[in-house]
């Protein structure tokens, strides 16, 4: 008999160990909005995410200058914070270095009659001998593939 697909809710309610992990990202999404809403205006959007790691909280910034302006404001965010998890003692702050771009993959060079005989052309023009020699051979190696 076939089954019928679950849907990613009904998985979360069956799964242990999924809902565990729901209640873990809901406690940062708190975490980090309770954060936000002690930070200035400016400085709210650039705090990325919040972790709590026993007595460390640990606030990700998305650039350096934003790291460093959060670290100045750390006391103050610890101590108002130690109201609702008093075993907090020390707040540390890293930067999200973002992954560069997937480049596209290099396609080989075309080779081409017409792109030899331009490199042939210019190379009768060329007056010093080694270069005229170079061009000459490169533009053979180009007929040959």
């Amino acid at each position: 008999m076939a089954r019928s697909p679950k849907s990613v809710r009904h998985l979360l309610k069956d799964k242990p160990t999924l809902k565990l992990l729901e209640l873990e990202i809901s406690a940062q999404k708190a975490l980090l909005a309770k954060v936000r809403r002690l930070l200035p205006d400016d400085l709210a959007p650039h705090c990325a995410a919040a972790q709590l790691h026993g007595p460390q909280l640990v606030l990700h910034t998305d650039s350096p200058v934003w790291a460093t302006r959060l670290r100045y404001l750390a006391p103050q965010v610890l101590s108002l914070l130690r109201s609702d998890f008093p075993s907090l003692s020390e707040v540390k702050i890293r930067v999200l270095i973002p992954r560069p771009a997937a480049r596209p993959p290099r396609r080989p060079a075309h080779k081409s009659d017409v792109a030899a005989a331009i490199i042939h052309d210019s190379a009768l023009d060329t007056k010093p001998q080694p270069l005229r020699d170079a061009l000459l051979r490169l533009s053979e190696a180009l007929k040959r593939h």
